[in-house]
This record gives C-alpha cells, structure tokens and sequence, in this order.
C-alpha cells in the first residue's frame, strides 16, 4: 500500500514537473524523490510519468491516477488542518467521587463548554475507591477524588479544601452549643458506603471512637431525605453538599468539641498518560477556578 507521503510527492511532481521543485519543497534529495516515485509506480504496477526532455510529465495513466487520489488527498488534509488548528476539542471522559461530580464540578464543565463549544463531556459518579481504579484501568481521563491519593501509579493534584459537618433534623440537638461525639455515637447514624472518602474521613477522625452506623447509601441526596424524615437520624456530610438546607432550616449542623473534619480534593491521572492539549488545558482551568 502507498502512503500518504507518496501521494504528496507524487501529486506535486505531476504539477512541478521536475524532480529539483519538488525535492526543494519537502526537503528531500533528488534521488529520494525519484525513489519514491519508483517505489509508487511498482505498487500501482504501471508507469505514471513520461519523461519529455528534463520534464516528467503524467501519461494517460498518471493523469486517472491523479484524478482519482485528489479528493482523498483533499479531504484528509482539511481533517489534518481541523485537528491541528483546533486542539481545544473533542471528548472528555471524567469520572469523579460522588460530591465532586453533584455539587462542584456541573458548573465549571458548564462555564467551560461554554468557552469551548466544540468539547463533549462525560461524566461518571462513583465512590473514591472506585474512581481510583477506572482511571487506573483507562476508562476515564480524568479522576477527582475525596482526600488521600497514595497509589504510585497516579499522578495526583490538590485542587481545593472541604469541609465535612455533622447534621441532623433534630431541634433538641441543634440547640446545644456543641456536643462530644461519644454523646452521639448511639443515635442512628446513617453513612455513605465502604470505599467513600467522606466516609472515611469521618470514621478516621473520629477514631478509636465508633458510631453506631444504622443504615448506609451511595447517594447523598439519599441520605438528606432521610435526615428530613425523622429526627432520631444523624450524619456527617460534605458542607458543600448541604450549604442549601442550612440555610432553610430543614437540616442543622451540629458542633462536635474537639474535631474539625476537613479533607482535599484531588485531581488524578495515570503518570504514564499522554496529556493531549484538551485535557492539559480543563486541568488548568479547574485548577485556576476553583
């Protein structure tokens, strides 16, 4: 099979009409054009020149040859152009720990997308855990996760602070000042699942400590609906996840003396990924946004 090469020095020859213009244009010596014009003719099985003089011109055979390769040529370089002009495009495939991708980062694909049009998006909710292994398997380019980042495989980014808050709907709780979490560790606590970085960065804090965990869910809008429902529930949640039922009153932040639970936000990709322009840039943008 010719390549696209060969094309090139064969579509320019036919122009040119000698070998000195067109190896002045790519560069080449004049042996090495006349070599692949050889090697092109060998592939097509026929002669495409006619040699006139010092010119070479296309015989019958040369000029159909020409005629059917223009179009192709012509095509594949405007894709070449589009894609070389245009790096700021394509698809981004984001998977994200289940905070990240409900209450922070919709807005800013959104305000991006907005900036470049031609960029799609997809976005995955997953816990910590397995956020870490989708991008250590591939699937996704870019991984945000809740607080720790150790894996040698990854290349990992602190991008911002959160905060986590204990919070329930009970209004006799809610009028103390503030509590110790061993008054509170029997009520009914209701959790995010094994594997999620709130999770574990609550139950590291608060450790040797423990909490009764009465029910558990991978949603944290599931677990506010439960919260509202009755007052014997209790939880430990991202701030940023019920900035809006604190300040309506439908959900109470409570105090615990002694403990403030913060953690990181982190931006993670393989070492061994190829950064394209596209992702290079969004990582800059969350990081600069945020």
């Amino acid at each position: 099979m010719f390549t696209l090469k060969q094309l090139e020095v064969f579509m320019s020859l036919a122009q040119k009409q000698k070998v000195i213009d067109v190896a002045t244009e790519f560069n080449m010596s004049q042996s090495a054009i006349s070599m692949s014009i050889k090697e092109l003719e060998k592939i097509v099985g026929e002669n495409l020149f006619e040699r006139i003089g010092k010119r070479l011109t296309l015989n019958e055979r040369g000029v159909l040859f020409l005629e059917q390769i223009s179009t192709h040529i012509d095509a594949l370089e405007k894709v070449y152009a589009n894609f070389s002009s245009q790096k700021i495009e394509g698809s981004l495939r984001i998977c994200a720990s289940v905070t990240i991708s409900n209450y922070l980062l919709p807005g800013y694909i959104d305000e991006y997308s907005r900036i470049h049009q031609n960029v799609k998006f997809s976005l995955k909710s997953a816990n910590t855990n397995d956020v870490i292994r989708m991008i250590k398997e591939g699937i996704y380019d870019i991984g945000f996760i809740e607080d720790k980042c150790n894996d040698e495989a990854l290349t990992c980014k602190q991008i911002a602070t959160d905060e986590l808050v204990v919070v329930t709907s009970n209004t006799e709780l809610a009028a103390a000042e503030s509590h110790y979490i061993d008054a509170l560790s029997g009520m009914q606590w209701i959790m995010r699942e094994v594997g999620s970085g709130t999770r574990a960065v609550f139950l590291d804090a608060i450790a040797p400590e423990t909490i009764n965990i009465y029910m558990e869910f991978d949603h944290t809008e599931t677990i506010k609906k439960f919260l509202k429902l009755s007052p014997n529930y209790i939880s430990c949640l991202p701030k940023i996840s019920v900035e809006k039922e604190l300040q309506d009153g439908s959900l109470f932040e409570l105090p615990i003396r002694g403990y403030r639970f913060d953690r990181d936000f982190i931006l993670i990709m393989r070492k061994d990924k190829k950064v394209s322009m596209l992702v290079d840039d969004f990582t800059k943008f969350i990081s600069n946004s945020i």
